[in-house]
């Protein structure tokens, strides 16, 4: 028979999942719904439930997880998602708590955690040309109407610390990183934060969504019959930089493709997307489109730094010693990518 070990006193949790029926509980209890359904639909930067109403209305609860950037940003964005419903822009509207709060703290092993609770996005993501034009149309739409936002202010500016030069502090602690390396990337980031201040004085400023890669957003059709998308997944949303926010687009598939210039579809995609967000009233000036490049480095070292910062929840295995060295030849291409259209 084996021993049976009493709770180690000295166990520390680096991240909790908790279980859907603890969900469904505190919502229940903090937002005054009475709740049919809740399971999780996946974790990763946050954990992430879906959840049904007794009277069929759907929604998603997000638990956000512990960040190495710092405590969570979900005032500042359930304020900003409520002035951007509240000017008719296309989002995943937010559901205050039953005291009119933005969302809740709640106290796990590891630490305080929020949650908040949004209206599911119906649809599915863009797919078709004129879906990705519909989608720069509504981006165009969200930089319009947060310019007099007024709410809390955000814990994130999309600058580029932000953006490259945190990921250094993560580098600095990854298991086996080759000092070799880790001086590559101190040079990439040195060269890329250099450039911004070069370039930063003639670039477009906005209120970034900050994570706008075409799956977080939904084609959906509003009350009126029109089709339009709709944006959920403010989490990363701060103000910064209009090249940036667009950027995150093109990024997305070159790094989903293995690519180090844009194909065919890439830029079909590319030129409705940037169609539709001028039709929308969004301006995208010539020093803007110049940025791209730089923007979509430094979004790629961002994304590097969500990874490595959390090797206490997720480990070494989504971003090996082995795949962060390939990615300086990736780096030196996209120096050269050509997004104008």
């Amino acid at each position: 028979m084996p021993d049976t070990l009493q709770y180690d006193s000295g166990l520390v949790t680096a991240h909790t999942t908790a279980a859907a029926s603890s969900i469904a509980r505190w919502v229940e209890q903090h937002y005054g719904l009475s709740v049919q359904q809740c399971h999780l639909i996946r974790r990763g930067l946050n954990d992430n439930y879906a959840l049904r109403s007794t009277d069929g209305a759907r929604f998603v609860v997000r638990l956000y997880s512990i960040r190495p950037r710092g405590d969570c940003n979900a005032h500042f964005e359930v304020s900003l998602l409520a002035h951007l419903e509240a000017n008719g822009v296309g989002v995943a509207a937010p559901v205050l708590t039953a005291k009119g709060g933005t969302h809740i703290q709640l106290q796990f092993p590891e630490g305080l955690r929020a949650l908040a609770l949004f209206r599911h996005a119906e649809g599915t993501i863009p797919d078709s040309l004129e879906e990705f034009e519909l989608t720069g149309r509504m981006l165009a739409a969200i930089h319009s109407a947060a310019r007099d936002y007024a709410g809390p202010p955000s814990r994130y500016t999309l600058n580029g610390h932000h953006l490259a030069a945190r990921t250094l502090d993560y580098l600095r602690t990854y298991p086996g990183l080759e000092t070799e390396l880790l001086e590559t990337y101190c040079q990439l980031v040195s060269y890329l934060i250099d450039e911004l201040a070069k370039a930063e004085s003639g670039l477009t400023r906005v209120v970034c969504h900050g994570d706008t890669h075409g799956f977080n957003n939904h084609m959906g059709t509003d009350a009126a019959g029109v089709r339009r998308a709709v944006f959920f997944d403010f989490d990363d949303a701060g103000p910064g930089f209009l090249a940036y926010d667009l950027c995150v687009l093109p990024w997305s598939y070159l790094i989903r493709k293995s690519l180090k210039e844009p194909d065919e579809l890439l830029f079909e995609r590319w030129t409705h997307y940037l169609r539709g967000y001028r039709s929308g009233g969004g301006e995208v000036s010539k020093a803007d489109i110049a940025a791209l490049p730089l923007f979509v480095q430094m979004r790629h070292l961002w994304n590097i730094g969500e990874a490595v910062g959390r090797l206490h929840h997720w480990g070494t295995s989504p971003m090996p010693v082995d795949w962060l060295k390939k990615q300086v030849d990736v780096f030196e291409a996209w120096k050269g990518l050509d997004l104008r259209t």
